[in-house]
């Protein structure tokens, strides 16, 4: 495989059909919705004895703590809502960014809307890759949840084994567990990038595509690698020059549109490229 003719001709593609770049934003819109989470805590100890029963106690204030709950499972509904949604579109740009790729490398015309609607086709099983990975992260976070719950459960009734009985009977085998299922996600989440371009150039379902996406890695793992470890120098390289611009855009409101377009840009090269070495992984070759 001649890499360099790969960078290059992925970067002439996205270059040349600006669309891929939209779609390309489309997934980094969808990225961003699942990450930037922020925390904050506040103790006994940080606010006056008035201000702890403002924050604690609202039913003091005239607001009856029901209508309290109710607005905030709104607004966390509203939110997961909102994320489902750009997940959702951004799972169909994914598919939209190979279908068109694909096209080009072919030769056949594509645009916008024709890779669109080739995502769109599939949009249901494009889908059901996509959750496919997290399932075990899902798993061990309802299991970590009822171990809490359990270790709260002992702690509020006064159990004097508590801590013992939450470290070694319940946190010990979730531990174990999470050993085996991160490594499973980590997998299946390598696997989508193959099980994608399985679904979307070979016409298969879910579960096919995965069978499909491992065979074609496992045919060409060596080649795989060599890729994964270029798209973490390119992207190492990038997060070194794109440091100080990406503090500016993060800082600046009105530079957050630029952001984007940059980390769609990127989303677009790396997809095309993977895309690409599909193609030659599979026989289907390149047009020019």
């Amino acid at each position: 495989m001649d890499y360099g003719k790969l960078l290059t001709r992925a970067w002439n593609i996205i270059w040349e059909h600006k669309f891929l770049i939209l779609l390309g934003v489309l997934v980094a819109l969808g990225s961003a919705g699942s990450g930037g989470n922020a925390s904050a805590s506040l103790s006994r100890s940080d606010v006056s004895e008035s201000e702890f029963r403002l924050l604690y106690l609202p039913d003091e204030l005239g607001v009856p703590s029901g209508i309290v709950l109710a607005a905030a499972i709104a607004v966390i509904g509203l939110a997961l809502a909102i994320g489902i949604a750009l997940w959702a579109v951004s799972t169909c740009a994914r598919g939209g960014l190979i279908a068109g790729a694909s096209a080009i490398d072919s030769g056949a015309p594509s645009s916008f809307a024709q890779a669109w609607s080739s995502a769109w086709q599939k949009g249901w099983r494009l889908l059901g890759i996509g959750v496919l990975p997290a399932i075990p992260g899902f798993m061990l976070a309802l299991i970590g949840l009822g171990v809490a719950a359990i270790s709260w459960g002992l702690y509020v009734s006064r159990v004097g084994l508590a801590p013992r009985l939450a470290n070694i009977g319940l946190v010990g085998p979730l531990v174990a567990l999470a050993c085996v299922l991160l490594p499973v996600a980590m997998v299946l989440s390598a696997l989508r990038i193959f099980a994608n371009r399985a679904c979307m150039l070979e016409d298969l379902g879910v579960f096919a595509s995965y069978r499909r996406g491992a065979e074609v890695l496992k045919e060409n793992f060596g080649p795989a690698l060599v890729l994964f470890l270029l798209q973490v120098v390119i992207s190492t390289g990038l997060g070194i020059v794109l440091l100080l611009p990406n503090i500016a855009m993060v800082l600046c409101c009105m530079l957050w549109p630029v952001q984007l377009l940059v980390q769609g840009t990127i989303a677009s090269y790396f997809s095309t490229l993977w895309t690409l070495a599909w193609r030659e992984w599979t026989g289907l070759g390149t047009a020019v």
